[in-house]
């Protein structure tokens, strides 16, 4: 993929760019999804899986021709084609239910209707995104809001994010941490997660955590022109670098934890017991060693290709039973937030027996979090296939 090269800088305090900017930035965040995983965004996705929902009757010739493919530009020129053929809102349901599997991949194909919907009707296209694939439509939405709008778009955008709840919302908020860092330059990254703070001064309801983590996860990838920014705050020599950067105030380390497996990951080639034994294990401070194996745990979601073998096989490799239990809750959730709800509920009823309480918590907690209305509630735990568990869901509602 042909990435234009930015002529001219950025305003750093209004985020004005021309259009063969905003050309590039979003070619530059196609790179960067296609190697990160949203709740989560992470280094591998997984291959196109068997594990998948079940197709709809009738597939679209587009849909036929993206699941012929993995190249990222051509699925989202055909996805763009069946949008404008059949309208956004069928065009989601047509994705949601087209068999394609739920990775970062999927993800990253999914912010095209996002992108369709500002480029359409402006800042009002918020409310015809729906929450599938992690609220990837929300994510393509205001990475556009960025580059065109700057900082004043983004509040007008994310009062538009505040409608639909919770978990649209701290998507919005993710999404724009990763739209400041590469709006002013990778070597700011304190300036970045500063402007994260004025948004939040000026909406009580910014979810800020979420803004930060996406900062720190953009540091890692900075993709442009096909490889890392050199001007990135990472030291191959440094595996606690930047986390104990003294430029970087406190109140922001616990997003840089959750986001540091992910790098060090990639330094240890992959090896998931080597991350959490040198890296996590050590760490003195409960919250941050905490963050670190939620980083971990995420990192390995793609990598079990929607399998409940293999999850529980991955989190296997966590260095005790307490961290092996806090990973399979982790990828149960991941899994669920991403757009499965069936196998989260096969995870938890395959951990081993001090595992269920961790695994249940998470799933019933978010299940009733995406749940609308009660009864949308009622059915996620009858999928539940353990009776005393099932009845601790149903008395939730």
């Amino acid at each position: 993929m042909k990435i234009n090269t930015v002529k001219q800088m950025i305003n750093l305090n209004y985020f004005k760019v021309s259009k063969n900017q905003r050309e590039s930035f979003f070619q530059i965040f196609l790179i960067v999804f296609v190697f990160t995983l949203v709740i989560i965004f992470s280094f591998y996705f997984g291959s196109f899986s068997k594990q998948s929902l079940s197709t709809s009757n009738k597939i679209s010739s587009e849909i036929t021709e993206i699941k012929t493919t993995t190249n990222p530009s051509v699925q989202a020129k055909l996805y763009r084609q069946l949008i404008e053929r059949v309208g956004p809102a069928e065009a989601q349901d047509d994705l949601l239910n087209s068999g394609l599997p739920f990775t970062g991949q999927t993800h990253l194909l999914n912010h095209v209707v996002g992108d369709f919907l500002y480029e359409k009707f402006g800042t009002k296209g918020l409310a015809q995104c729906k929450d599938y694939f992690l609220s990837s439509c929300y994510h393509g939405f205001i990475l556009h809001v960025i580059a065109d709008k700057g900082i004043e778009g983004v509040k007008e955008t994310f009062n538009e994010c505040l409608k639909f709840g919770p978990t649209v919302y701290s998507q919005c908020a993710h999404g724009i941490g990763h739209g400041f860092l590469a709006s002013v330059g990778y070597k700011n990254l304190t300036l970045a997660l500063d402007t994260c703070d004025k948004v939040g001064k000026a909406i009580k309801e910014f979810p800020l955590f979420n803004c930060y983590d996406g900062v720190f996860m953009e540091n890692i990838w900075a993709v442009h022109e096909g490889v890392p920014s050199p001007d990135r705050w990472v030291k191959p020599g440094d595996i606690l670098y930047p986390c104990n950067d003294p430029r970087i105030n406190s109140k922001y380390i616990t997003a840089c934890w959750s986001n540091q497996p992910s790098l060090i990951y990639q330094f240890y080639k992959g090896d998931v017991k080597k991350v959490g034994q040198n890296l996590c294990l050590p760490l003195t401070n409960p919250e941050y060693q905490r963050m670190c194996f939620d980083g971990l745990s995420r990192q390995i979601h793609p990598l079990t290709q929607g399998s409940s073998t293999k999850t529980l096989s991955l989190c296997g490799l966590m260095p005790n039973s307490k961290w092996k239990n806090f990973c399979v809750g982790v990828n149960a959730s991941a899994s669920y937030a991403v757009g499965d709800h069936n196998v989260p509920f096969k995870i938890c009823a395959e951990v081993s027996e001090d595992g269920k309480g961790e695994c249940y918590e998470r799933i019933f907690g978010i299940a009733k979090a995406y749940s609308k209305t009660s009864t949308d509630f009622k059915l996620e735990c009858n999928k539940v296939t353990e009776q005393s568990w099932k009845e601790q869901c149903l008395s939730m509602q």
